[in-house]
């Protein structure tokens, strides 16, 4: 018997023995999906069709625009420091701000998802966030900067939705592919805000009767009017999940009853805390970079505004492959090894990450600076993707928390490593410190990650497109009338 038979019986036994039933499509479906949750196992990445590529192209745009208003702030530093007087400390006590709401924004937000969905959640962050995002400019000193940020920093939360959204339109076994392509395109925003931001500033200066304060207190007016679009746009044109109007996810991997989400079952799984720790490290890396890293090319190696953001733009724009990489490598991982796969791949993501932070603090020369940065970007990208390949799999009935405290881990490390460049104040020998503790946590991962795979499809991973099909009575293309006439089929 063939290999892809024998994953197809192994599937249909392990949903068999879990109770689960067939269920019937609300509409005609573009992609292969399992019958028994809806999730699609395959995608394509240039097709709209309802329900989950439009879902996905929501919600890694939503995603986007809101990182770009995240840290729009960032490439405008040294323009705002010099008009309101602000010292380089100022500008860091703003950025914690801007990370630090975040944190308990998505503590919140992942719970709330779980009963309402992703769509009005992520919605609703969007809209809130134009409001201070518009009023921005109106900024006169260091507690106006804080608590602006901190406002805008809400919107960071958007992560959550982002990857909840995917989780429930997508199977487990390409959950670590979709989320980190997602994700990555979303934190691509990191980068692009570096470009735009200075872009805009330009474009204002331009103007003989507009100077650098001028420039940087209507830069902020795009921004805020995107969120409210794509606040707009995701509200009227998305799907909750697979059945269209949401239906809280339920946990597959036993035969416990269809317990309801609950942010205290989150708060006391272990699992969830290591990931907590792991993501600190790679996406709170990647946050604590982007508030910092044009200020840092441009007291370094005494730069322009416009060519420190273009420069510091770079380390974000990785996330256009590098996320999608990592999560491509869990996958690969788990089809070769299972969950061990997962957890081994992304310890060596990690730990590199950790070893070119530190070669990249070293580096005299602008030319060297900027290659190194870039490499470290790969991987500190790609250990997001890894780490969001595991989460799906630690609490399926409560993902949208897990999403959430996760997502929050991140923002939890970008707090800490902030006070520790507050600490230290100079920044490279902060990045030197922060690449050791990288490598130091990543090997933390060898003894603390434990996580069961609670897929319901074990034996049927499907990653080359030729074998797709399957078993069309068990993972078929909806026809339409063909599914529609003959109601809900029961396995």
């Amino acid at each position: 018997m063939s290999t892809v038979e024998e994953g197809k019986r192994e599937s249909q036994l392990n949903a068999n023995e879990k109770g689960l039933k067939k269920l019937t499509p609300p509409m005609e479906f573009d992609l292969d999906y399992d019958p028994y949750t809806l999730k699609a196992i395959e995608y394509k990445i240039n097709s709209c069709a309802r329900p989950h590529m439009r879902a996905f192209h929501l919600a890694w745009t939503s995603f986007l625009i809101a990182f770009i208003a995240w840290f729009s702030f960032a490439p405008l530093g040294p323009a705002i420091r010099k008009t309101l007087g602000l010292q380089r400390s100022d500008l860091l006590w703003g950025n914690i701000a801007s990370v630090l709401s975040t944190v308990f924004a998505r503590f919140a937000v992942g719970p709330i998802m779980d009963h309402v969905g992703p769509r009005k959640g992520q919605a609703f962050l969007l809209m809130f966030a134009a409001i201070p995002t518009w009023f921005a400019g109106l900024i006169q000193d260091v507690v106006g900067l804080c608590i602006v940020r901190g406002l805008i920093g809400i919107v960071g939360a958007t992560f959550v939705g982002c990857q909840f959204w995917c989780t429930l339109m997508f199977e487990k076994e390409i959950a670590g592919t979709m989320n980190a392509i997602a994700g990555g395109w979303g934190n691509l925003g990191g980068g692009l805000t570096q470009a735009i931001m200075v872009g805009i500033y330009a474009m204002n200066t331009s103007s003989p009767d507009c100077d650098a304060e001028c420039g940087w207190r209507n830069a902020f007016y795009i921004p805020a009017f995107a969120l409210m679009l794509f606040s707009i746009l995701v509200y009227a044109f998305g799907d909750d999940c697979p059945q269209g109007t949401y239906v809280p996810p339920v946990d597959t991997s036993s035969n416990s009853g269809t317990k309801k989400a609950s942010a205290a079952d989150v708060a006391k799984n272990w699992n969830v805390w290591v990931l907590v720790l792991q993501y600190a490290v790679c996406f709170g890396m990647e946050l604590h970079v982007n508030n910092t890293i044009a200020l840092y090319y441009f007291d370094r190696f005494d730069l322009s505004i416009t060519t420190a953001g273009l420069i510091a733009s770079l380390f974000g724009l990785m996330n256009l492959f590098a996320r999608a990489w990592g999560g491509m490598i869990s996958d690969w991982s788990y089809t070769r090894w299972g969950m061990t796969g997962r957890k081994y791949a992304h310890i060596i993501i990690t730990c590199g990450e950790g070893i070119f932070l530190v070669i990249f603090s070293r580096m005299q020369t602008l030319g060297s600076a900027i290659f190194m940065m870039i490499i470290f970007s790969l991987f500190v990208q790609s250990a997001e993707g890894s780490t969001f390949g595991i989460v799906p799999y630690v609490d399926p009935k409560n993902t949208g928390g897990v999403c959430g405290f996760v997502g929050a881990g991140g923002n939890i490390g970008a707090v800490i490593w902030g006070f520790v460049f507050l600490a230290v104040g100079n920044f490279a020998t902060g990045y030197l410190i922060l690449g050791f503790i990288v490598f130091a946590v990543g090997l933390t991962g060898i003894f603390t990650i434990y996580i069961d795979d609670t897929s319901h499809r074990k034996g049927s991973v499907v990653m080359d497109k030729s074998i797709s099909g399957m078993d069309r009575t068990l993972e078929r293309k909806s026809t339409g009338v063909e599914m529609i006439k003959g109601g809900t089929v029961t396995a």
